[in-house]
């Protein structure tokens, strides 16, 4: 707008006029400015335009912040109105007799015990009528005497006010507070709070907690606990419902966002306000009527189905489409397999032909139906293994005077049927339980488990019903009572828990089922623009590329010179992300340390190991591209035998850095300072696609791959197998979109091709995957509807340099990443080449242009027709003014906007990415500790 209004009024130096310069005026809809009296005509119009103008910005403004002011409030009750759906969250429910209990074990095991709609049951440092506690070192302050409910954005949090007074305040928070974040989770989980590390001294604190409360109601009809399906042609059954664990977002290239469930409603949050019982949604941050903000593109589905072997599931939207008011939205989500994927997200393939129907990709190890028997893969691509329990003899169990038989992933045998999996005798008779399988499944919170199913018939008083056998897995490590039965595989590692309603629910705990111990993922609020309304909201932050299940890695030491002398000479460290180190090069540390220093003799073996701290605090996020590792409770101090050795490693975003590797960096108090420039978590980045070379160009890396002598095209082609003949796709052209993706190493392509033989209209969706590999190996996967999609994954060495990786990765189990072939509506292809050096990327020229537009030689004169544009932008502007005024005068928040128009300062925070010779820390002070300022970014 502004740009037109410029265009409008051009300052320029005329030959033609008599007249002083500051005078000179030219409108560029004119040839010549005739008189100097109808240049100040034109002159006094277009400054009228340009004030009409500011007025429509203020008043733009205004109803945007009238939207912002919607969705922010406070209430002192326990319950508050939902602004969008009119749907109210009370959380009345989580008023506890006992208090919640939180210990942060960052900081010495502070214990933190607070209640929610109401106060503690017993005093705090000897006060009643107190609702927050915290006991540290021995000493109990008050953080809060009672609490506000704040609703911000989709955000919910209680705010305990009136605190103790603490030492380390500040003037406009002189005492201690705690914040509880009230997150959206429909599963019960057995630690639903956890709290965000902080300083010593710190005086505000942040504990989240995830319950069901602070969701908006599933419809009934939309209710579900499972999320599977069974390939008949495979015999598998496909398990989705491990992905339901939290929200996905992926751009549409276009300045919107889509919010995605897999198998429950996107869990409500901050700018994550979608429909009641919808599992994906588009996110406008443009559309100032709330509910056009949240677009429902498909109900929230449990029933995935397989299709000409292809996994998917479908979700239909009661939401009318606005390209075609005769159809409803609608999503179709792939699924497509990858063993060894550590980060599966989806992403958006294109539209339907019917411009209604959003089609997504997603590639998970969930979609995998090659296991071997009695294994799983979790969603972070952890590979759980309790093949072994096939092997062992069925166990019997007596409960009630029934003899039990049950076998693990195999057929009991004797007594029961022969593909019995479970079974008991009473009065000498047989009752099967389930027939045998070995297909281990999740949970919705994530458990293992293993089901029998098919049983012998059984009365409920709904009706008549099948038997079936839950077998429950629990890890039984040493922090478990039973874990000497277990490991010894005694009668106590099996428990029946219950028997009722034609279920057997069993518990067996065994070491094959521990899992990580602490998440390597977290969550972070990012806001991308300056007015809040922008595609902002929690971003996702993922170690989980750098664990190692075959190696540990090797820190690099750069001490300042004042604390070299605090490492002996051959000393060396390891370090594993967020898990134990592996256990090689017989390396003695404690078992379970994820960190370790040890000499290095001269043949290479190490001794003098001591344990720099063991995986007990999950990540946390300082800001989207930064966070932090901590490993506690080591050995001995050698220098200070009261104090356990810990290892803090401060993860920072650089794309140039590929995987990294951990550098020492000081040491303080026993206490060992990592860094690691990695760009496994950076943010996606848009490249350029050059439709004249076929050139893909990372502008901020300075790198260029060419397609056109890559090893794995014929001239920027690529040929799929469709229907028994050839389709050659052209990978270069216009309109293509390319996108990094770092956390699984390779670049996406976006882009729709012309198949006439495909779908109603002939044209096909097309995403490409280029993988860093030690391998040249392509697979295809082509699903036919509407409109066609294809998901072509080329894995290939020639791409590594783009991204930084230098070296390849491996593809191999437990490190890397692999491909497995999916099925599809028409066929799969794969095809392996030797690695070719060709196709390495080059650094890309820079180059400037610079076009200097002259006189229009098109442009007519205007005319006296000018003075009456004037005259009307007038009448116009006054009749906008006297509307403006009117809807001002009932608004002291409009008015206070205008104010704020016309005072304005460059202030604003945007969000920038943080470059490698930058200190990533907008929320921690260099020691990474939260600090008092920063409290008010935390909300």
């Amino acid at each position: 707008m502004i740009r037109i209004i410029k265009l409008l009024c051009v300052q320029e130096k005329s030959d033609n006029l008599k007249v002083p310069a500051g005078d000179k005026m030219r409108c560029s809809l004119q040839k010549d400015c005739a008189t100097p009296t109808q240049e100040k005509f034109l002159q006094m119009g277009c400054q009228i335009v340009f004030s009409l103008f500011l007025l429509l910005l203020s008043c733009g403004e205004s109803f945007a912040g009238d939207a912002v002011d919607q969705l922010k409030f406070s209430t002192q009750e326990c319950k508050i109105k939902e602004p969008i759906y009119g749907s109210t969250f009370d959380f009345s429910g989580l008023r506890s007799d006992l208090a919640h209990v939180v210990e942060s074990v960052s900081n010495g095991g502070d214990k933190f015990e607070f209640n929610i709609c109401g106060n503690l049951s017993r005093t705090c440092n000897g006060e009643s009528n107190v609702a927050a506690c915290l006991k540290k070192q021995g000493k109990e302050y008050i953080i809060g005497r009672q609490h506000e409910l704040f609703y911000n954005s989709g955000k919910l949090y209680l705010i305990y006010k009136n605190g103790a007074k603490c030492d380390n305040g500040t003037t406009s928070n002189p005492n201690y507070q705690l914040h509880v974040l009230l997150k959206c989770d429909y599963t019960l989980n057995a630690q639903p709070m956890y709290i965000t590390p902080y300083a010593n001294n710190a005086c505000s604190f942040y504990i989240s907690y995830e319950t069901p409360l602070a969701c908006l109601p599933i419809p009934d009809a939309l209710q579900s606990n499972s999320c599977s399906v069974r390939d008949t042609k495979s015999n598998g059954t496909f398990d989705l419902m491990p992905l339901s664990d939290s929200n996905y977002r992926t751009s549409n290239r276009q300045g919107s966002v889509f919010l995605i469930n897999v198998c429950k409603p996107v869990l409500y949050g901050e700018n994550s306000m979608c429909p009641p019982g919808s599992s994906v949604c588009l996110f406008n941050p443009k559309a100032t009527n709330l509910k056009e903000r949240f677009i429902n593109l498909g109900n929230v589905q449990s029933r995935p189905v397989v299709e000409n072997g292809l996994l998917l599931l479908r979700h239909e939207s009661p939401t009318p489409c606005a390209k075609n008011s005769s159809a409803n939205y609608s999503s179709v989500i792939y699924f497509s397999c990858d063993k060894f994927i550590s980060n599966a997200h989806p992403e958006f393939a294109g539209l339907g032909a019917d411009s209604c129907t959003y089609q997504f990709n997603f590639v998970t190890p969930l979609a995998c139906n090659d296991l071997e028997p009695c294994t799983a893969f979790t969603t972070t691509n952890e590979f759980l293994d309790l093949s072994s329990l096939r092997t062992k003899p069925a166990r019997t169990l007596i409960k009630d005077g029934k003899n039990y038989t049950i076998a693990m992933c195999a057929n009991s045998g004797t007594p029961c049927q022969e593909n019995g999996g479970a079974c008991y005798e009473q009065n000498s008779t047989t009752i099967s339980l389930g027939n045998s399988n070995s297909q281990l499944r999740f949970n919705q919170t994530g458990s293992l488990y293993l089901l029998y199913e098919d049983g012998a018939e059984c009365s409920t008083a709904a009706g008549i019903r099948r038997w079936s056998t839950k077998i429950e897995f629990v890890c039984a490590n040493n922090a478990t009572k039973d874990n000497g039965g277990a490991a010894a595989g005694g009668s106590d590692s099996m428990k029946i828990i219950e028997d009722s309603n034609c279920q057997l629910l069993i518990q067996y705990q065994t070491p094959l089922a521990c899992r990580k111990p602490i998440k390597c993922k977290a969550t972070i609020y990012v806001d991308h623009t300056t007015d809040g309304l922008g595609s902002s909201g929690e971003e996702m932050i993922d170690l989980t590329p750098l664990i190692s299940a075959t190696d540990n890695y090797e820190a690099k030491v750069e001490l300042p010179a004042g604390m070299e002398h605090l490492v002996p000479k051959a000393t060396k460290f390891f370090l594993n992300v967020c898990r134990p180190l592996v256990p090689k090069y017989q390396l003695g540390c404690a078992g379970g340390s994820a960190a370790c220093m040890a000499k290095v003799t001269a043949d290479g073996a190490p001794e003098e190991e001591r344990s720099m701290g063991f995986p007990l605090v999950s990540l946390s996020q300082t800001n989207r591209t930064s966070a932090e590792l901590l490993y506690l409770k080591g050995d001995p101090c050698p220098t200070d035998n009261t104090t356990e050795l810990s290892s803090r490693i401060l993860f920072n975003c650089d794309m140039r850095a590929g995987r990294g590797q951990p550098v020492l960096r000081s040491i303080e108090d026993c206490a060992y300072r990592f860094e690691w420039q990695t760009n496994v978590f950076c943010p996606p980045h848009e490249c350029i696609f050059s439709e004249d070379t076929c050139d893909l160009v990372h502008d901020e890396l300075g790198r260029r791959f060419n397609f056109k002598s890559a090893p794995f095209t014929k001239d920027g082609k690529i040929e799929i197998d469709y229907n028994a003949t050839k389709m050659s796709v052209n990978i270069c052209g216009a309109h293509r979109k390319a996108m990094t993706d770092y956390s699984q190493a390779l670049v996406n392509i976006f882009f729709t091709h012309e198949s006439p033989n495909c779908g109603k209209e002939g044209k096909m969706n097309v995403q490409i995957r280029l993988i860093c590999s030690n391998q040249t190996k392509s697979s295809s996967t082509i699903s036919s509807d509407q409109q066609c999609n294809l998901l072509y994954v080329q894995r290939t060495p020639s791409i590594c340099e783009f991204l930084s990786l230098g070296v390849a990765q491996q593809d191999a189990e437990g490190g890397g990443s692999s491909s497995s072939t999916s099925s599809s509506t028409s066929s799969t292809t794969t095809t392996t080449t030797q690695a070719s050096p060709a196709g390495k990327p080059t650094e890309a020229a820079t180059s400037t242009t610079t076009t200097t537009a002259g006189p229009d030689p098109a442009a007519t004169p205007i005319g006296p027709t000018a003075s009456v544009g004037t005259i009307l932008a007038a009448i116009l502007s006054v009749t906008f003014c006297v509307t403006c005024v009117g809807l001002f005068a009932f608004s002291p928040a409009r008015r206070q906007r205008v104010r704020r128009l016309f005072r304005r300062s460059n202030s604003a925070v945007r969000y920038s990415r943080v470059q490698s010779n930058e200190e990533a820390n907008l929320l921690l002070e260099p020691n990474g500790e939260f600090t008092e300022s920063d409290d008010d970014m935390l909300l």
